[in-house]
C-alpha cells in the first residue's frame, strides 16, 4: 500500500531487522552513560573521573548496580554527591543520606549532601530526593566503562549494518 500523499514514508520492521544480541539491559545501559555520564579530562586535575548524574532513582540504582556488579568497580572508588533545592524538596540531609544510603546498599559516609536555595518559578516534584551524582575518581574505573561503551557501541553498529534489509 503506497503511503497516503503528505505523509512520511517508514519502513516496515521486516525490512530493518537487525540481529542484535541478547544483552539489550547493557545497550539501555551505555545509552544512559553516554547521555548523562561525562568523563573527566585527561590532561586536567581530574584524569580518572566518570560521573553519571540523575534525578531519578531507578536509573541512578541501574548504573550504580551495573558498574559495581558488571564491571567490577569497587564501592569504595564511589562516591555518591546530591544537591537539591530546600525549595523544592522539604527534606532534612540526613533523611537523604538514609534514603540513597538504603537505595544503593552504601555506607553513609559515603554521601555528600549540598543543598542550595533557588527561586524558581514553578515548583516540582520530581528531584525530591535531589539529584544524585555517582562519582569515579579512578582510572582503571574510567577504562572499563569507557571500553564498555565502546564495545557496547560497536556492537550495535556492526549488528545495524549487518541487519538491513530490503523489502522484496
Amino acid at each position: 500500500m503506497a503511503p497516503r500523499r503528505g505523509s512520511i514514508a517508514r519502513p516496515s520492521m521486516r525490512a530493518c531487522r537487525m540481529s542484535l544480541p541478547r544483552r539489550f539491559l547493557h545497550y539501555f545501559i551505555a545509552g544512559l552513560l553516554v547521555a548523562e555520564g561525562s568523563f573527566g579530562k585527561r590532561e586536567h586535575r581530574n584524569p580518572g573521573r566518570f560521573t553519571f548524574t540523575n534525578i531519578n532513582s531507578l536509573f541512578i540504582k541501574l548504573v550504580f548496580n551495573f558498574l559495581t556488579k558488571e564491571l567490577g568497580i569497587p564501592k569504595e572508588t564511589v562516591s555518591i554527591y546530591i544537591t537539591y533545592n530546600k525549595r523544592i524538596a522539604d527534606i532534612e540531609p540526613q533523611e537523604l543520606i538514609e534514603y540513597w544510603s538504603k537505595e544503593l546498599n552504601i555506607k553513609p559516609e559515603k554521601i555528600k549532601i549540598y543543598p542550595y536555595t533557588r527561586e524558581v518559578k514553578k515548583l516540582r516534584t520530581r528531584a525530591k530526593h535531589g539529584i544524585c551524582q555517582i562519582r569515579i575518581n579512578d582510572k582503571k574505573a574510567r577504562n572499563k566503562i569507557e571500553n564498555f561503551i565502546n564495545s557496547t557501541l560497536q556492537q550495535i553498529i556492526t549488528a545495524a549494518g549487518e541487519g538491513h534489509t530490503e523489502s522484496p
